[in-house]
């Protein structure tokens, strides 16, 4: 009787141990539940004045290219970045300590140069009989107009990409503070084709 009592004992151990084996056994197949989350919106932050700016170095240097730096760099930040000047390099024309603006583009001019912008002290100048181009000029050329600093001429460069090119020259006066005044000390030095 004991072997007896001993056989189904052991019986039902086995038949409780297949039972949870299968139960585990099923409960391990079942795919998991696939829960998605949606992320939460993000607002994409805007350009800010902290944004790099990005500026093509061209002329009279060791690897002209288009260079992105800090906002606030300088012409020569730019001009360092891109290896340094040639020997012939004319860095006299060339204003090292202005202020970059974004898009634009800076030419070292080489020495002799005669379509060079001469760099007068307290301002700049354009050479006698050279006309800027106001809807192809860099911000560099655009400075050496008299009356246009570096934030006047950003915003001829803005108002150009905003609105078109210019039609004729005296719609450069549509330009935020550019009057007639200015105008007047323009006009002759300017052009748009």
């Amino acid at each position: 009787m004991q072997d007896r009592g001993m056989v189904i004992g052991l019986a039902i151990i086995v038949v409780l141990s297949l039972s949870i084996n299968v139960y585990l056994f099923v409960a391990l197949q079942r795919s998991p539940e696939v829960i998605y989350l949606e992320a939460p919106k993000q607002d994409i932050p805007e350009a800010t004045e902290e944004s790099p700016v990005v500026v093509y170095i061209s002329g009279a240097v060791v690897r002209p290219s288009v260079y992105s730096l800090p906002a606030g760099s300088r012409v020569l930040s730019v001009l360092e970045t891109a290896g340094g000047a040639l020997a012939d390099a004319d860095l006299e024309r060339i204003n090292l300590a202005r202020v970059l603006v974004d898009g634009e583009q800076v030419h070292i001019y080489i020495q002799g140069d005669p379509s060079a912008p001469v760099l007068a002290a307290s301002n700049t100048t354009i050479p006698t009989n050279a006309q800027v181009n106001i809807n192809t000029a860099t911000q560099a050329q655009l400075e050496t107009l008299p009356g246009i600093g570096p934030v006047k001429a950003g915003d001829i460069i803005t108002y150009r990409t905003q609105n078109g090119p210019f039609k004729k020259i005296e719609d450069i006066m549509n330009v935020k503070g550019i009057g007639e005044k200015t105008f007047e000390s323009l006009k002759d030095l300017i052009r748009i084709n």
